[in-house]
Parts: C-alpha cells; sequence; structure tokens
C-alpha cells in the first residue's frame, strides 16, 4: 500500500475542477429533519423564530414581566438535548447578562411531559421558552432559569405569520430569496448542473480519502478503519463514545485478548463500555439470555482489572430515543464479528483494494452482512423476547453509508489502482435522502425540481459538499456567497 505519496490525481478526476477555490465557510454541523406539520405551527416553526432575529420579537418577557433583550440566541443543536446551546440574554432594568442552553417548546408543560427534568443535558438551560404563557415551578427548572412566553410579542406584531416561515432554510441562516445560485444554476444545462454536482461530490470524497490517509500514516490503515467503523456503527448519538471505546481498545489488543472468539471479543467491548448487565440482577430473563450474560461475564471478568482504566461511564451513552434495533449493544457484536474474525474486516478491505479489477457495491456491502450472530440475530434488546424472524446487526442503508463514507475513500488512501475502481464511483449506491440533501437541493434548484438529477450516491455527496462549502457557515444571506460565480465560470 502508497500511503505517503497522497492521493492518486487519476481517483476523483473531476474534483480538480474545484482546486484553489476557497472554502469560504468552514463549519460542521449536520441538520436533523424536521417533523411534518401536524397545524398551524409546530416546535420547529417556534425554533425558526427563536433562531432568527428577523422574526423573533424585541419585545420579550419573562413571565414574572422583566424585560429580555436576546444578545446571542445560541448554536442550533441538531443532537439530543436542549434545542439551542450557549445562548446569551439580557435580563431586567440593570441588563444582566444571562448565559446558557435554551429549550423551545410549544406549551410550559412539555418541559414535564417530555422529562426533562430527569435528563442531565438539560442541566445548563438558562430559558425555557414556550409559545403559549403559563408557568412552571421552580423546582422543576434549573435554577435561575427564565420562563418566557412567545405568543403575547408575536401577537403585537401585525405582520407575522407562521406560514411566512419557510422550515426549510433552518437551521442555516435564512437565504436569499430566491437565493443567486439558483439563477446562476437555472442558466446551465442539465448535463452541466449534473457535473457541477459530480465535481462536488468528488471533492468530498477526496478530502475524505485525505484524511483517512493522514490518520493512516499515523496510526495505521487497520486501526483506522476500525475506528471509522465503530463510529459509523454507533450512528450519530453514539459516535463519539464508540470512537473513544475504538482508542481506548486498539484493534491489536482485541484480537489478541479475544483470540479470535466473537464472544470474547464482545464481553471485552460491552466491559470496557460499561454495558454488560449484572449477572446477578433479578431482571425477568429468559433462560438463553442468563446463559448469554453469564458467558460473557466469564470472559470479561478475568480481564476486568487489566482495563478497568480504559471502561468508559455508561452515562456516556445515549440510549433515550434509539431504536432498538440500534442500541450499542447490538452494535457492538457487530464490532465483534467485523473485528474479531480471521481475516478481520481490515485485513479484508485491505485484500479487496489492491485487486486489479475492482468489486461490485453488492459485494463491498456484503462484508456487513452477520446472518449468524450469537444471540442477537432475532433479539432487540436483553429484556425482549426472541423476534420471528432476524433482525440485522448492520442495515443496508447503514452499509451503503460505510461504503461510500469509508470504504471507496479509503481504497483511494491506501493506493488502490484508481482505474479498477471508476465503475463504482459511479455507480455508488445512493445514502438515504435526509433535510440536508433536500434542503440544498431546494435552494439550488426551486420548489420544482426533478429528484432524480441527484439520484445517485455520488451526486448526493456534491450536495453535501455544497451545503458545507458555502451554504452552513454563511452570515451574509448569500450576498458574500461566491459559489454562483464558480457556476458561472
Amino acid at each position: 500500500m502508497n500511503l505517503a505519496s497522497g492521493i492518486a490525481p487519476d481517483w476523483f478526476p473531476r474534483a480538480q475542477q474545484t482546486d484553489g477555490q476557497a472554502r469560504p465557510f468552514p463549519c460542521g454541523i449536520c441538520e436533523a429533519p424536521p417533523s411534518p406539520p401536524a397545524a398551524a405551527f409546530t416546535e420547529r416553526h417556534l425554533q425558526c423564530v427563536w433562531a432568527d432575529d428577523r422574526l423573533r420579537p424585541q419585545m420579550l418577557a419573562t413571565a414574572s414581566g422583566e424585560r429580555v433583550q436576546v444578545e446571542h440566541p445560541g448554536e442550533w443543536n441538531t443532537g439530543p438535548g436542549p434545542d439551542f446551546l450557549n445562548a446569551a440574554l439580557r435580563v431586567g432594568p440593570e441588563l444582566r447578562r444571562l448565559t446558557g442552553d435554551v429549550e423551545i417548546h410549544i406549551r410550559p408543560g412539555d418541559w414535564q411531559r417530555h422529562r426533562h427534568a430527569e435528563d442531565p443535558r438539560y442541566r445548563h438551560v438558562c430559558a425555557h421558552v414556550a409559545f403559549y404563557p403559563g408557568t412552571l415551578p421552580d423546582a422543576e427548572l434549573p435554577a435561575g432559569a427564565l420562563q418566557i412566553a412567545l405568543r403575547p410579542a408575536l401577537d403585537a406584531l401585525p405582520d407575522f405569520s407562521f406560514d411566512n416561515i419557510d422550515l426549510m432554510a433552518y437551521p442555516v441562516a435564512a437565504r436569499a430569496t430566491p437565493p443567486p445560485c439558483r439563477e446562476a444554476m437555472s442558466r446551465l444545462t442539465p448535463a452541466q448542473r449534473g457535473a457541477a454536482l459530480d465535481a462536488a461530490g468528488e471533492t468530498r470524497l477526496r478530502r475524505r480519502a485525505e484524511l483517512l490517509q493522514s490518520a493512516m500514516l499515523d496510526r495505521g490503515p487497520a486501526q483506522v478503519i476500525y475506528e471509522e467503523v465503530m463510529a459509523a456503527l454507533g450512528y450519530r448519538p453514539n459516535k463519539a463514545p464508540f470512537r473513544r471505546l475504538a482508542r481506548l481498545l486498539p484493534l491489536d489488543r482485541l484480537r489478541e485478548k479475544s483470540a479470535g472468539d466473537p464472544i470474547r471479543a464482545y464481553s471485552l467491548l460491552m466491559g470496557c463500555a460499561s454495558l454488560l448487565p449484572d449477572p446477578s440482577s433479578r431482571r425477568a430473563w429468559d433462560d438463553e439470555t442468563k446463559s448469554f450474560i453469564r458467558r460473557c461475564w466469564d470472559a470479561w471478568w478475568p480481564l476486568s482489572d487489566e482495563f478497568l482504566s480504559r471502561r468508559i461511564p455508561r452515562s456516556n451513552w445515549t440510549m433515550a430515543g434509539i431504536r432498538p434495533a440500534n442500541r450499542p449493544e447490538r452494535r457492538l457484536m457487530a464490532a465483534a464479528l467485523l473485528f474479531a474474525a480471521s481475516p478481520s474486516l481490515p485485513e479484508r478491505i485491505a485484500a479487496i483494494a489492491q485487486n486489479p479489477q475492482g468489486v461490485p457495491a453488492d459485494q463491498l456491502l456484503g462484508l456487513f452482512d452477520l446472518p449468524d450472530a450469537p444471540y442477537w440475530a432475532k433479539r432487540l434488546s436483553f429484556s425482549s423476547s426472541p423476534a420471528k424472524e432476524p433482525v440485522t446487526l448492520v442495515g443496508k442503508s447503514r452499509a451503503q453509508a460505510i461504503l461510500v463514507n469509508l470504504l471507496l475513500p479509503a481504497f483511494a488512501a491506501m493506493g488502490a489502482p484508481a482505474e479498477a475502481w471508476k465503475s463504482l464511483l459511479n455507480t455508488l449506491p445512493a445514502e438515504e435522502s435526509n433535510e440536508l440533501i433536500k434542503q440544498t437541493a431546494l435552494r439550488l434548484f426551486g420548489q420544482d425540481h426533478t429528484p432524480r438529477l441527484y439520484r445517485s450516491g455520488l451526486r448526493r455527496q456534491g450536495l453535501i459538499q455544497i451545503h458545507h462549502d458555502y451554504c452552513l457557515g454563511d452570515r451574509s444571506l448569500c450576498a458574500a456567497c461566491p459559489f454562483p460565480k464558480i457556476l458561472k465560470s
């Protein structure tokens, strides 16, 4: 493998079109899709009002009547926890400064209904903002938290209407309407539009390959593949603890201690993750579960002292809101099967990378087909009964995401022959569409465009790249964005 000479230019030739073009707005968040509105307005409408100072009323007040000025609404949180992080408010006649997080609800009682008082992620909330007036007992909220109702201030604005809020324009700052990139894109032929997306997609993949290559030079290809797959198995809520686990328990150590036994590897991962259930618990487990947990403890207990300092606190894991099939207890079995086996996943990937004919996408996706998983093949949790049909450990959509974001860039980083993988590059399976992709496509092509233009995986990568390069960090409301000029050149 050639890790020292950079990414070969013939891997992503269309990405060369963007060479020398600055990334004007480097940033790093991803949006979560909104729920479809079921009434005149939703909680997301209120979040947009709070985020945009052109919509947010100036005459806000607390439930006790103190005037509130919003110095900074906070950073729109697209992950678990409060809606906005690190906000700054000025309160009362003395304009005392209050900082912390902000939680938005339709009704004040939603705080109790969602059990935020029991969730440590909400301990730093400094303002609970609801549409309807009303108050909660002070003991329900973090100490000193303000209670603010939006309705009185919004009712005082004669031109305000929720119908005027374009949900697709958030949480990115509201854009010009129509944005200048749409006009520039409309002047291109369909083939030119597709070529622009292809070039942006290759730029994204090339940058990903460069990052992987740099990491591989530092920690070795096998360890980097291990870390990246672990992070992908965690999805966004548990991506960080999965990656941390991969570094606290390196691949070489995992393989040495498991000796090729996936149960031993699983026990070690679960033990270091602090996720092994207490076998002495009197939970209503069935016999198979009791036997499996006891077997895991028999494997973990002799090693527990050695790995005591490498354990991740259980509190670091996000369990609320996670689909049962995606819980870390199941995903760690996938990791055990992928990395304890011989040859392990990194070894198989290294061999595939050198294949002079390349490998079709279906064969690569098959690397993550794990039908014979011990215990978990038909289980969603330790407390549930076996399902009638098998439940995959790594679903097809997750495997496709790993193929696009890791495997293809890794082949480039490892010096694989570009010609062998050109076909795969042009036929990449498309990741599931999300709000980020839809949002960028709407901005570029307008309301009545056809999604066929970005059906391919490469073009969806292109939309993501355009979003991150030009839209995400732009606070000029499109006025200073260089992308339209690039499209016209």
